[in-house]
């Protein structure tokens, strides 16, 4: 089966995607972001939040390497604040 996707379905899924994460991050509330991530990590991400921040700031990178902007440094993103991981990287997929 020849499945046919355009690149808007795909920053549209993507789009789609990061509002349920936001969504229920919000509902849980930002205390979940502060939750370890547990002793089998590779060290890099201790919290959840991080994690996240990880997730997202790759997607945005992504896009600004493909549009030849200025990278975003991923340190100046909080990661305990619930709303400005996701409204930092929530237009990331529109700059395209």
């Amino acid at each position: 089966m020849l499945v046919h996707l355009s690149l808007n379905d795909l920053i549209d899924y993507t789009d789609w995607e990061r509002q349920k994460w936001h969504a229920w991050f919000r509902q849980h509330g930002a205390h979940v972001l502060k939750i370890s991530a547990g002793p089998h990590g590779d060290g890099r991400f201790e919290i959840v939040g991080e994690l996240v921040r990880h997730i997202f700031s790759a997607e945005k990178r992504y896009v600004e390497r493909l549009s030849g902007r200025s990278l975003t440094d991923p340190a100046s993103i909080p990661t305990d604040d619930v709303d400005a991981l996701a409204n930092r990287h929530r237009c990331s997929a529109c700059m395209v």
